[in-house]
């Protein structure tokens, strides 16, 4: 077998579990006399992952989501079944609001609505002939799914089980070691812009994929609760990393690492590098060194204060501003890093994940819900209406399959390719199944001789289903398998029902395939700029005072859609605008606006009629999309320049607050635009 990295002893393990489990699962089913206990050892195929929690999650979603579908069957199937196409549309819709409801739950959690949806179609079709059994088989169902779950559960957290903790505090350790290389990185010119930018976008899409092992650590019992919290705690300062180090990056770019100001930065830079460096980072005594940088950073940032009335000493400033903040939440990291790996506790812990939690509000395309709903619906309701025009008594398995292939793939931005894939292992698992059925299965003459014979398939199965990269295959195989040979009590040779019910399941694998190609499929430079353009809303909806957000709210959403384009810029084309455009700096231009927003009503003002006209230069900025982007982007410069000239002579805590953001507003607004001229204005922006 092709593994890549090869075949390692846990791959092996975490096969033979997967298989005893399954073989349990089956025998169970056996013994309690279920009508299809092949359901049980398929489910456990279908829910086990290497880490215990993430077998333990799905399988309590997937038995959530069979016991609602299960509900659905009895209220839909007898009450309809005397009308073929009321039942048809009924059962289309339900699985289209399902998965629409799924795709607006970017959780775990998702995949109980997606399973009550096509768990229907599975089931409820074959009930057409016999409705008055709805009731049974709906309840056999869920017995038999739960057989497989608890299972698969069970084995899985006590037969050598591998906790997801471990793995979660493996992968922060990396991403926390590769964000310390990109800030030193970023403070010492190593690297060019294009490479920083890249690895910015690198970390934004392993924080996304972190949180679904976070979700699989919160299923591992209390102390894995415990892990959790503090994961989400050390989440929102990893979050807030990123856009400080764009931030710090343009303004070094706009000072130029030669400038001189009245502040040595190479000074404060080389110390701020050596304070990150690996091992120098003793967290025993890390609070004192910290202390010192930060007095240090203070009284750089007092001593430019005095003579904040040049445009580079205002970019200096706010970058020792920014170096604070950096050196603040870096320190936080370490700490709550520390509380991972030791199982201490701090008030900071708390105090941030609960605010990780507030803002823990993910990127939502109701548009693309929608289409994906659409695309079930329609391949239900296709499916269907070839079943009752030919009269094919197999014809229901082209709209079971090709509702579960479009509720599993609706993710996805064109599916076309993994379905060529699904194709060729369906077949081969088909083979496979045709050998059995007819081969072996004759031969068999107990359960351990049966058995024996599954493991030659299942357990090399299982070796890729450990691996992520073979996963696909593994699954395919497996779990294909199990349900061609349909392990019912006793042992079917008629190769009358095989030969129709294969040909159902390809013919349900071509509709699936056209319809997601003709409805839901879009480019990934399409999908990319939408993804952008909801980020470009979501700033001039704070600007113009539409939307009141948190903070935390803003960065953990435009991080998530970071993090969701980042796997797609490497497919982009070159000049796409995606790739021309920093969705991080729309990030710090938002959360600079909540800040000047925050001041605003913080402070006592005589004219408000430059902040406003500012706010709506910004807002309109972003609303308008790429067109006119040069003119725009000048006019919002020319309004900054025009309250910094009315704040810039100004005295006191709220002007320099105020200077501040309006600085930094337009290192992320107007990049690259020649720098301001001041000049004392007629009277002040703020009284």
């Amino acid at each position: 077998m092709m593994v890549p990295g090869g075949i390692r002893m846990e791959h092996v393990l975490f096969s033979l579990k997967t298989f005893g489990a399954g073989i349990l699962a089956y025998w169970i089913a056996l013994q309690c006399g279920l009508p299809n206990p092949y359901w049980a050892i398929g489910t456990v195929y279908i829910v086990v992952t290497p880490l215990s929690g993430g077998t333990t999650s799905r399988a309590v979603y997937r038995l959530a989501g069979t016991v609602l579908g299960a509900v659905m069957i009895v209220v839909l199937v007898p009450n309809l079944v005397f009308s073929p196409l009321l039942l048809s549309l009924g059962i289309a819709l339900w699985c289209g609001l399902c998965l629409f409801v799924s795709m607006l739950d970017r959780s775990p959690r998702s995949y109980v609505f997606m399973l009550a949806g096509y768990t229907v179609a599975l089931s409820g079709f074959t009930l057409v002939q016999v409705p008055e059994t709805s009731f049974d088989v709906a309840v056999a169902r869920v017995e038999e799914i739960a057989i497989g779950i608890l299972c698969a559960s069970v084995i899985s957290r006590v037969v050598f089980p591998q906790q997801a903790g471990p793995v979660l505090a493996h992968r922060v350790e990396g991403w926390l070691d590769n964000a310390r290389t990109l800030t030193r990185d970023v403070l010492t010119g190593e690297a060019d812009s294009a490479v920083l930018r890249e690895e910015r976008h690198k970390l934004a899409a392993d924080a996304v994929a972190l949180r679904g092992f976070t979700d699989q650590v919160d299923h591992e019992g209390a102390a894995g609760r415990v892990m959790a919290d503090r994961m989400a705690a050390l989440q929102q300062r990893m979050i807030a990393v990123l856009p400080l180090l764009s931030e710090i990056e343009d303004l070094l770019a706009a000072l130029g690492r030669d400038a001189t100001t009245s502040v040595d930065r190479s000074t404060i830079l080389e110390r701020v590098v050596h304070w990150l460096t690996p091992g120098a980072f003793d967290l025993s005594a890390a609070k004192a060194e910290t202390d010192a940088l930060l007095a240090d950073i203070n009284q750089d940032r007092a001593h430019l204060e005095e003579g904040a009335r040049d445009w580079d000493v205002l970019l200096a400033l706010r970058l020792t501003g920014r170096l604070k903040d950096l050196v603040e939440v870096w320190a936080d990291c370490e700490v709550l890093r520390s509380d991972l790996s030791s199982g201490e506790a701090h008030t900071l812990r708390r105090t941030l994940a609960t605010r990780h939690r507030q803002g823990r509000e993910l990127h939502i395309d109701y548009g693309i819900a929608l289409r994906s709903a659409l695309s079930v619906v329609i391949v239900t309701l296709v499916g269907c209406g070839i079943w009752i025009w030919s009269g094919w008594s197999y014809g229901a398995g082209i709209a079971q399959i090709g509702t579960i292939l479009c509720c599993v793939l609706a993710a996805m931005d064109n599916a076309t390719p993994v379905l060529r894939k699904v194709v060729t292992l369906m077949l081969i698992a088909l083979g496979a199944a045709f050998f059995y059925k007819f081969a072996i299965m004759p031969m068999v003459g107990s359960f351990y001789a049966l058995a024996a014979a599954l493991g030659l398939v299942l357990i090399p199965a299982g070796v890729l289903l450990a691996v992520p990269a073979t996963w696909i295959m593994g699954f395919q195989v497996s779990v294909n398998l199990i349900y061609m040979l349909t392990l019912d009590n006793q042992v079917s040779t008629n190769f009358n029902a095989f030969a129709n019910a294969s040909l159902a399941t390809f013919g349900g694998v071509a509709l699936a395939m056209i319809t997601l190609a003709t409805v839901r499929a879009v480019s990934t430079e399409w999908s990319a700029a939408r993804l952008l353009h909801s980020g470009w809303r979501a700033v001039a909806d704070v600007a113009s005072g539409t939307r009141r957000v948190d903070p935390e709210l803003i960065a953990g959403r435009m991080t998530d859609r970071l993090g969701l384009i980042a796997p797609r810029l490497a497919l982009l084309p070159a000049g796409s605008e995606v790739q021309e455009n920093d969705i991080l700096r729309d990030l710090r231009v938002g959360l600079t606006v909540l800040e000047l927003q925050r001041i605003r009503r913080e402070m006592p003002r005589r004219d408000d009629k430059l902040l406003d006209d500012l706010l709506d230069q910004i807002a309109t900025h972003y609303q308008q999309g790429t067109a006119g982007l040069a003119k725009r982007k000048e006019a919002v410069a020319e309004a900054l320049d025009r309250c910094l000239n009315e704040v810039l002579f100004e005295v006191g805590p709220a002007s320099s607050r105020l200077r501040d953001a309006l600085v930094g507003l337009r290192s992320g607004a107007c990049p690259g635009l020649a720098p301001p001229t001041f000049m004392r204005p007629a009277r002040s922006l703020i009284a």
